[in-house]
């Protein structure tokens, strides 16, 4: 039996038995993790009890060949108050552990994912307002972990700059955007605005959130779609987008 300790994300929490849970766990170096924290749910008011989006820190008692590990020792280092308490934001963290959950397998080590996951969480509780621009932010970088960085440069059948007023499609299977005289039949549904296609290309999480400001929230559920579908093409995944929905209903 292996033990480790490690910092590790609650990406998702299901009940066992009367006082058990499992949890499913993105950590620093072993990625995810199923484990079994028993007796946890023996008293839900006191701080032991686990829910989503919590950063803790815990032993895994770990064995060869065994898909559910046991968790031991847990303690709560952060619960990123402002984000629990507020649904919009807590539904723009759900839809990157949404992602997370579809994409990637248990049992690989992935610590630059727990770093990106770690800088959006804090951006995403000191960010005022709520806009998607974070979760935007996050499907870039996030098809860069995939391997499929998304060149938001040059158009990926001409090569040509793009302008600063000149829209582009999003082609999946390229990985990249064409301009307007390289797209044969325009599929409005991938089209991308001049302001967020230079935010992507500058990873800028200011210049992102700027730059959607003006547009309609039918474009920014429409955009929000787009970069999330992008990023379940390339690892060939599907998902419910359970936590999409859930926003485009409280946004209205």
């Amino acid at each position: 039996m292996a033990i480790e300790k490690t910092k590790a994300f609650v990406l998702k929490t299901l009940p066992y038995r009367e006082t058990s849970g499992i949890f499913y766990l993105l950590t620093e170096r072993q990625g995810i993790v199923h484990g079994i924290a028993k007796g946890i749910r023996k008293k839900k008011a006191s701080a032991s009890f686990l829910e989503r989006g919590f950063l803790i820190e815990t032993l895994i008692y770990s064995k060869p060949h065994r898909e559910l590990h046991t968790l031991g020792d847990i303690h709560i280092v952060t619960y990123y108050p402002a984000i629990r308490k507020d649904l919009i934001k807590s539904a723009l963290r759900d839809a990157v552990f949404e992602t997370v959950l579809a994409n990637v397998s248990a049992g690989f080590p992935v610590p630059e994912l727990f770093s990106l996951a770690t800088r959006h969480l804090v951006c995403l509780e000191q960010q005022k307002g709520n806009t998607p621009a974070l979760l935007w932010s996050f499907y870039y970088e996030f098809s860069a972990f995939l391997g499929y960085r998304l060149n938001c440069d040059t158009c990926v059948s001409c090569g040509r700059n793009f302008s600063v007023s000149q829209a582009a499609y999003l082609v999946f299977e390229n990985g990249g955007f064409a301009c307007d005289r390289c797209v044969g039949q325009k599929d409005m549904r991938h089209r991308v605005p001049p302001p967020l296609l230079k935010a992507l290309a500058l990873s800028d999480d200011c210049t992102l959130a700027e730059g959607i400001e003006t547009l309609p929230l039918a474009e920014r559920r429409r955009l929000t779609r787009l970069l999330a579908s992008y990023c379940h093409y390339h690892s060939e995944t599907a998902s419910d987008y359970k936590a999409l929905e859930f926003l485009d209903s409280l946004l209205g």
